[in-house]
């Protein structure tokens, strides 16, 4: 018969590599001072510290007052002044006062005038009535919906052109009426673009300078500055030989064989 070990023993003998799931006792004193120590904190804190406690405030109570009044000369006072003195004053109203009809009655009166009476018109009905439409079966009630008519394409061949935009110092009425053919390429990206100049012109409209207020590539913006000074502006007034204008640049789909992109 195998002779019994105890637990303790089998403890003590374990190897280093097995882990101990015992807890590791501790002295009693830290526990003590512990509780201790809380204890102290918490019987400061306790008579140190006060809470006052504010009342709540009342609230009003939701009542109102109402004032039933006769229709009285007493009465009728007292709606007026409720009518003059509360928040919303209301104004007089010449048809609401009690006169108006007397007053009206003695004017009619003076002048002997009497208002015609009202006699309306009456218009002749039909002879035989309009026959009442009725839908048959297996027939749709609702009308049969007409397609929209489209517009017939435009023939031949179409571009884009440039076009031009009054933004200040001319009138829109003011822009020349024929513009000179674009002879550069547009692509995607110029025709996307967003496209300001400032122009100095002088007494006879005649493009001096150009400048571009836009970003953009380089081979666009020569294109449409040697563009734009081929165009012609009215006449400037005599007074005022040399302007500066500033206009934009769009795209539009024009006719390949015509120049007239505005």
């Amino acid at each position: 018969m195998a002779k019994r070990v105890s637990m303790r023993h089998k403890r003590r003998e374990a190897p280093e590599w097995v882990f101990s799931w015992r807890t590791r006792r501790e002295s009693p004193f830290v526990k003590a001072f512990a509780i201790l120590l809380v204890g102290g904190v918490f019987a400061v804190l306790l008579t140190s510290v006060r809470i006052r406690v504010a009342e709540p405030m009342a609230w009003a109570a939701r009542k109102a007052a109402v004032i039933q009044v006769l229709d009285d000369a007493e009465g009728r006072a007292l709606t007026l002044r409720a009518s003059e003195e509360g928040p919303f004053p209301s104004r007089f109203e010449p048809s609401e006062w009690e006169l108006t009809a007397e007053l009206e009655r003695v004017a009619y009166q003076a002048a002997r005038w009497r208002p015609p009476p009202y006699v309306p018109a009456l218009r002749e009905l039909p002879d035989t009535p309009a026959p009442v439409l009725r839908a048959s079966r297996d027939a749709p009630v609702l009308p049969q919906r007409q397609p929209p008519a489209l517009a017939a394409p435009v023939s031949g061949k179409r571009t884009l052109a440039p076009v031009l935009l009054a933004f200040s110092g001319i009138k829109a009425e003011a822009m020349p009426g024929e513009l000179p053919p674009f002879g550069g390429q547009v692509d995607p990206a110029m025709a996307a673009a967003s496209w300001r100049f400032l122009l100095r012109l002088d007494a006879a409209g005649k493009v001096l300078d150009c400048v571009s207020l836009t970003g953009g590539d380089e081979a666009g913006v020569s294109a449409l500055d040697a563009w734009l000074r081929r165009i012609s502006f009215p006449a400037a007034p005599s007074s005022d030989p040399v302007r500066w204008i500033a206009v934009g640049v769009g795209f539009a789909n024009q006719p390949a064989d015509g120049t007239d992109a505005r």
